[in-house]
């Protein structure tokens, strides 16, 4: 089969990104021709490596200078050209907030919009709007959790709407030792991702001594972080540091993975983390978590935003060296559902089944 991607753009260092070019390495690998056609990110190298046989297609430089609506319009048009002339068999609309690009650019196509958000935290009228025309004009709806699979149904009537989670993306044959006395926390440095109050809540663990916080990430809040590092007198047990490609690395030197986030989609770091046998203590909070982490099994999930409380469930497997090594002992069997192999499989089964669901 020829399957196609839509992506704002491939080149950013994001888990939308990452997974994109993990699939569609996976699916080459397999026989199949894919694309990818990037809105924009022209001239620059894309941060994760892909396969020589799939294409890439920029239509614009990283700054887009062309003004709205005209840029939208020539989007629809270039994209429409690139389409026709390659003629996939399906199409992948990687993110539901481009609908009134992708959609008529797509027409006639076989399509599935890939929602990667929680829909109820990330439903402002623009992006509403672009799911409620993904709904009406694409064959199929994908999200990465059971219930943003169950919302597309109940909040915008999909009439096909599944649910299929990210495979992990790296190499697991190195494990975590759970040796190094670290928290290891990951992500954009932005209000999403909470690291606000992991900040308070490590300040309130009693008792830190021989441990660590690392943050990897970059982004907007890193000036008000650091400045509250150093307002909390944190400073010697905490730092922040920039995104770095050898993330097992990162994973297997530490022993707790704290997650901090207000909302996710489904946070592939934690399935990374799982899959390394790395041991998670999370927030409950809007969708995400609580599909992948097995509370009492796999690590700790913590009421959302109770600060207190996720201190308290860090500090508990500090202390408790056996219970580290129960959960990840556990978290090694739960990743296996997550295996690149048979996520590939289904997206095999997923394409076919929207070829047919178009053409019906």
């Amino acid at each position: 089969m020829k399957i196609f991607f839509t992506i704002k753009n491939i080149n950013y260092l994001a888990g939308t990104e990452r997974v994109t070019s993990i699939l569609s390495n996976a699916l080459v690998s397999r026989g199949h021709e894919v694309g990818i056609i990037s809105l924009i990110g022209s001239g620059e190298e894309p941060f994760y490596s892909f396969d020589e046989r799939v294409k890439l297609y920029y239509l614009a430089p990283p700054k887009d200078r062309h003004i709205f609506p005209f840029r939208d319009l020539r989007r629809i048009r270039c994209m429409r050209k690139i389409l026709l002339k390659e003629n996939p068999d399906c199409v992948v609309f990687v993110d539901s907030g481009r609908s009134y690009v992708n959609v008529p650019a797509a027409r006639g196509f076989p399509t599935i919009t890939w929602e990667h958000l929680n829909i109820k935290a990330c439903n402002g009228p623009k992006r509403r709007l672009s799911r409620i025309l993904a709904v009406k004009y694409t064959d199929v709806i994908v999200s990465l959790t059971k219930g943003d699979a169950a919302d597309y149904e109940t909040m915008f009537g999909a009439p096909v709407s599944i649910c299929m989670p990210n495979p992990v993306t790296i190499d697991t044959t190195k494990k975590c030792s759970l040796s190094g006395k670290r928290v290891l926390a990951v992500g954009r440095l932005d209000d999403q991702k909470g690291f606000d109050m992991l900040l308070d809540a490590w300040s309130r663990i009693k008792n830190r001594e021989g441990w660590s916080l690392r943050i990897i990430g970059s982004g907007k809040r890193y000036r008000a972080l650091m400045s509250q590092i150093a307002i909390l007198g944190i400073g010697g047990s905490v730092e922040i540091l920039p995104p770095t490609k050898d993330m097992i690395k990162e994973y297997t030197e530490a022993s707790i993975y704290a997650m901090s986030s207000r909302y996710e989609g489904l946070p592939l770091v934690l399935i990374e983390a799982m899959s390394l046998g790395l041991p998670i203590v999370s927030f409950d909070c809007e969708k995400g978590p609580r599909d992948i982490i097995v509370p009492g099994v796999t690590g700790e999930l913590v009421e959302d935003a109770n600060v207190d409380k996720l201190a308290l469930s860090i500090e508990k497997l500090m202390n408790n060296a056996q219970l580290l090594k129960s959960y990840s002992d556990a978290s090694l069997i739960e990743a296996e559902k997550y295996n690149l192999n048979s996520i590939v499989e289904r997206w095999e089964e997923l394409v076919k089944r929207t070829i047919e669901i178009h053409n019906s």
